[in-house]
């Protein structure tokens, strides 16, 4: 739809509606003061007409404006650009910042082998976008995932605590300036020229089955007053073995930009499994242009997000689609803005994945 009638449209309902409470206002206080006074129907209709006329008129000649402007815009190549903005966008393993935060998470690793290697019960492992090739620049951690073993702890409330009190008493860095429990970890953050960086340690109890590495129990801790602590299955090698090829990690930094940028309640990881159900669903008519693949899958994510129904692999009663209609629909309107602009005009795209906040 070009943008004359769609702003028409809009401002004679917009219009319309203005005028009618205006006049409505107005006719409610002059009967309040003059009591034989009978409401005038016909000139709430008509104001309400002449609200639409005028709304509609100015919709009109803004969206003719408009219309005039994206008739004149030249195209480009929006598959080039949007590599390059990813590119900038995503995390340089030669950065830096994510060099020293490292160097912090090797010594967390030797510190953990040091003082507990009789209670592991397998690798320390990092897991996580950093690991995956997906972490924006400007916004990333390390995570830690460690396997503790079956019985190395009464339970994993416990196996949380001890692990949290002995790096609280004993863990020094000069950088370090708070460790504080989470739901499912334990974070380290870390100043560096006044800007914070986190390295979350993820401890897990494995479950007690023959030659068992990744498989076992997270504590969850739910720090509040209305709901219990409790645990939750996990599997590391299940989360390690999700795979995205090149080009679907590039897919997944351009949804974390537009996601940070225009605030779409849509986590990483069911943006990650939504596009390898994109791709599954769209098997031998995968488009070859990039901008292509991209509303591919932002048409597929509108299409099925009030619908589908998608697990987490390392525990399938973890149901990520389980969140609230009012965030499904949240994120349906922001596809289908993306879509709709670009069907308008192709360059609008790189607007939505042009940038990280700063």
């Amino acid at each position: 739809m070009n943008k004359t009638i769609k702003y028409a449209k809009n401002g004679a309902i917009t219009g319309g509606i203005v005028m009618l409470l205006l006049n409505l206002f107005k006719q409610l206080s002059r009967l309040n003061k003059e009591k034989n006074t009978a409401f005038d129907w016909q000139d709430l209709l008509f104001s309400t007409g002449k609200g639409a006329l005028i709304g509609g008129g100015t919709g009109a000649i803004i969206g003719g404006a408009r219309d005039i402007v994206n008739s004149y815009e030249k195209p480009l190549d929006t598959s080039a650009l949007l590599n390059s903005i990813i590119s900038t966008n995503t995390l340089d393993k030669k950065d830096y910042s994510y060099n020293w935060l490292s160097n912090k998470a090797i010594k967390i690793e030797h510190f953990i082998s040091s003082n507990f290697n009789n209670q592991l019960g397998g690798t320390i492992l990092r897991i996580g976008s950093t690991e995956e090739n997906t972490a924006l620049a400007d916004n990333f951690d390390i995570d830690i995932s460690v396997p503790f073993a079956p019985y190395s702890f009464p339970s994993t409330e416990d196996m949380f605590d001890e692990l949290y009190c002995f790096f609280k008493s004993n863990f020094n860095d000069d950088y370090l300036f708070e460790i504080r429990p989470q739901k499912k970890s334990i974070g380290l953050i870390f100043d560096l020229n006044g800007q914070d960086f986190k390295i979350d340690i993820v401890p897990y109890k494995l479950s007690p089955m023959k030659d068992n590495k990744t498989s076992g129990y997270l504590f969850v801790n739910n720090n509040s007053i209305f709901k219990q602590d409790s645990y939750t299955k996990t599997d590391i090698s299940s989360l390690k073995d999700i795979r995205l090829n090149s080009t679907q990690q590039k897919i997944l930094v351009a949804i974390k930009i537009w996601k940070k940028e225009y605030s779409v309640p849509l986590s990483s990881h069911l943006a990650k499994l939504l596009i390898i159900d994109a791709y599954k669903a769209n098997q031998g008519t995968i488009p070859r242009d990039f901008t292509d693949k991209l509303l591919m899958v932002i048409n597929h994510i509108k299409n099925e997000i009030n619908y589908k129904r998608i697990v987490s692999v390392e525990n399938t009663n973890n149901v990520l689609t389980d969140i609230k209609e009012t965030k499904k629909e949240q994120i349906r309107e922001a596809c289908n803005e993306v879509i709709e602009e670009y069907e308008y005009q192709p360059n609008s795209i790189l607007e939505y994945f042009k940038k990280v906040s700063k």
